[in-house]
């Protein structure tokens, strides 16, 4: 279970309204910071993990589906990345339950700002980048709030730290 965090804007834009009644995340990656990208030629969603700022982008198409959309994409980035495919599902099959909720936290929303910047500057250099190839970079860019970390090193020990059995651990990515 897992909250999807969006500003009025895209709560307005999906038709969502925020739960009254918040969980903790069961999810390795935690909470998922939902906000658009726009360029002149590219309408994007942008989602953001709250733990490891792993960035996911997929094109806006059909606004009803960019939540559901958003489970393939990460699915797509993580098997890029060398993720076991065990802690691939594991990681999805707890993202099964989503709540939609506010904002909270304005650390993560600087960094998403920050990395939307990168992504507009990788549309301007590779204007056919697919949305996959987007999200690999901005997760191979350093974040301030990661003490220059990368977001994706961080994620894959995330997910192998709260997917992998004893015995598999060190395996996969």
């Amino acid at each position: 279970m897992y909250t999807a965090r969006c500003p009025p804007k895209v709560l307005e834009a999906l038709h969502l309204h925020p739960t009254a009644q918040e969980q903790p995340p069961s999810t390795a990656l935690g909470d998922w910071y939902v906000d658009f990208i726009h360029t002149r030629d590219h309408r994007l969603v942008h989602f953001v993990s709250d733990r490891s700022l792993l960035s996911v982008v997929v094109p806006v198409r059909t606004l009803k589906t960019a939540l559901n959309r958003h489970l393939a994409s990460l699915h797509d980035l993580l098997e890029q990345f060398g993720v076991h495919p065990a802690i691939i599902q594991a990681e999805l099959d707890e993202m099964g339950e989503r709540v939609v909720g506010k904002t909270r936290s304005q650390s993560v929303l600087a960094s998403m700002r920050a990395l939307a910047i990168n992504a507009r500057s990788i549309l301007a250099k590779a204007t056919r980048a697919s949305p996959l190839e987007i999200s690999y970079r901005l997760a191979e860019v350093p974040c301030g709030e990661l003490a220059m970390a990368l977001p994706s090193e961080l994620a894959i020990r995330l997910l192998q730290k709260r997917h992998s059995n004893p015995a598999e651990r060190g395996r996969g990515a």
